[in-house]
């Protein structure tokens, strides 16, 4: 009797992932994650796990509910989540990307010297909700969480913080006018690599391994190098 259950219980550890729908929650970025489910991300996602038909369903949120969500088992991955993000997440073995924090602040704060990140601990901060950019930079100063890169520079703008961290891609995304508007500074400030993450459960560790064959397969292929060139934004980690 005790042999077939561990049969049984083998089996069922052993059964194809893709035998389930995979709920994959996710952040609107343009470029990247595009809410008709084109985009640089989504394409390597199509890439590495080669889903069947249906088998994928593409999930949209803020990022805080999106990662919240993996780390409750209530769904199965996330993409572009830090080491820092994911403590409660298994991380695939190799970022798929790398975030550039930027720095935008008024050009008269630092009387044309460059920032580091020791000045930063110094000075009124502000970041996107749940990018958690402190704990990135491992700054033990609190910062402002802001819902928005217009609500982040505008705060720049009108005094209220020195500094606002943001990400590139969503400062040339939704920043540009008020940016160029009010002549703000920009410097950056630092590369943080990204991963998928996955819930910490049997059903996310069989997807990870998944995830992980996959990219290592695909690590020496022309479609991977072609994917990350189609996709300048993309910074493809090294092999």
């Amino acid at each position: 009797m005790m042999s077939r259950f561990l049969l049984l219980l083998f089996i069922m550890l052993s059964w194809p992932l893709a035998a389930d729908n995979i709920r994959l929650m996710t952040k609107s970025w343009p470029g990247y994650t595009n809410e008709d489910g084109s985009g640089g991300y989504f394409e390597l996602v199509q890439l590495v796990l080669t889903p069947k038909k249906g088998e994928l369903q593409l999930e949209f949120s803020n990022f805080n509910r999106a990662v919240g969500l993996v780390e409750k088992q209530q769904a199965d991955m996330v993409l572009a989540v830090t080491k820092e993000d994911g403590h409660k997440l298994l991380l695939s073995e190799e970022p798929i990307d790398f975030d550039t924090i930027m720095a935008v602040y008024r050009p008269g704060l630092r009387q044309g010297i460059p920032l580091t990140v020791k000045a930063l601990a110094e000075l009124r901060l502000a970041w996107d909700l749940a990018y958690n950019y402190g704990a990135v930079l491992g700054l033990t100063a609190e910062g402002y969480e802001v819902h928005s890169v217009q609500q982040g520079l505008e705060m720049v703008i009108k005094g209220r913080i020195d500094v606002y961290l943001a990400e590139q891609a969503d400062l040339n995304e939704s920043g540009q006018p008020l940016l160029q508007n009010h002549k703000l500074v920009l410097q950056e400030i630092l590369q943080v690599p990204v991963y998928v993450g996955f819930s910490h459960s049997i059903r996310g560790a069989m997807l990870k391994k998944r995830w992980d064959k996959g990219m290592a397969a695909l690590q020496q292929s022309d479609a991977l190098k072609q994917l990350y060139q189609r996709y300048p934004g993309m910074r493809r980690p090294a092999p």
